[in-house]
């Protein structure tokens, strides 16, 4: 699929959205299009991987069951 295409989809799926929730929680999503991380890089991205791997070993992990604990108070 196509950029083009892509957007016309997505205009025509937000056109047919009347319930108002949806339609914030949407532009909220949207409005931010720019992202507040930056392109990373080369030493920048070890530097995230090598830090990552330090968290898993000390223990700073969430499981499965954690996350869904957690995403059950979205």
């Amino acid at each position: 699929m196509s950029i083009a295409e892509l957007k016309l989809r997505l205009h025509q799926t937000i056109d047919s959205i009347n319930d108002r929730a949806k339609l914030e929680v949407l532009y909220a999503l949207l409005k931010d299009t720019k992202s507040k991380y930056s392109p990373m890089d080369l030493k920048e991205y070890v530097n995230s991987i090598d830090e990552a791997i330090l968290q898993v070993q000390a223990g700073k992990i969430s499981t499965v069951d954690d996350l869904e604990k957690e995403s059950e108070r979205w």
